[in-house]
């Protein structure tokens, strides 16, 4: 079930963060006060999506874009010189 579900319970919760569930029990007054999600309150389990967007968030290199070669037009080929 836990596969299939957009929710998540807190060893899932745990486990995303790479952390056992005890240490993040411990550090996860903390974790949310840098905004990492609550647990939904009539069902007591996270968003997978909150949570994921939490780590997206985090992350401190971005993907590559060459942004360079995307504004740069593409050379044209002169016909005339032919």
């Amino acid at each position: 079930m836990e596969e299939i579900s957009l929710f998540g319970s807190v060893s899932w919760a745990a486990l995303r963060c790479g952390l056992s569930r005890e240490t993040f029990r411990k550090k996860r007054p903390q974790m949310e006060t840098d905004g990492f999600p609550r647990p939904d309150k009539i069902t007591g389990t996270y968003l997978k999506a909150d949570v994921d967007a939490w780590i997206e968030r985090r992350r401190q290199v971005p993907d590559r874009i060459n942004e360079a070669r995307a504004d740069t037009p593409e050379e044209e080929f002169n016909f005339d010189r032919i």
